[in-house]
């Protein structure tokens, strides 16, 4: 349902149960146009959760593709090199999300804060899997 309909309804609904003009002379209409009212409500936040949640899990093919990436790729994305000590590989880690963080790309495009959020996550991923395998804590 488009969101001109929906609110259109919404509107007909409220209006319907709050004025004195009644179908029915008893209550009996006024709970039928409420329960109606509040399946329409129930039914959009359920929706709005859904998309919230598919877009949250929904990970693109791109993002798919680097969620199991091994060490060398991890050293690749931060550009360091495998034996760097561990502040260089934190310093240039921060270079890089102060750079490509979604919050400071929140007023480009929808692309590019999708591409930005993934980058975070890629890089957060990095960043966790050389530190386990430098075993630090």
């Amino acid at each position: 349902m488009s969101n001109v309909i929906y609110y259109f309804w919404l509107i007909v609904l409220i209006v319907y149960i709050l004025s004195p003009l009644d179908l029915h002379p008893l209550f009996l209409d006024d709970l039928i146009a409420s329960g109606v009212l509040f399946y329409l409500l129930y039914r959009n936040v359920k929706q709005k959760k859904q998309r919230i949640y598919s877009y949250s899990s929904g990970q693109s093919q791109e993002n798919r593709a680097h969620e199991h990436f091994g060490l060398q790729e991890a050293f690749r994305l931060l550009d360091v090199k495998p034996d760097t000590p561990w502040q260089e590989i934190k310093k240039a880690y921060k270079e890089k999300i102060t750079r490509s963080h979604p919050d400071k790309v929140a007023h480009m495009s929808e692309e590019l804060q999708e591409k930005a959020k993934e980058l975070t996550l890629m890089l957060n991923k990095a960043l966790d899997i050389i530190k386990r395998s430098k075993k630090i804590k």
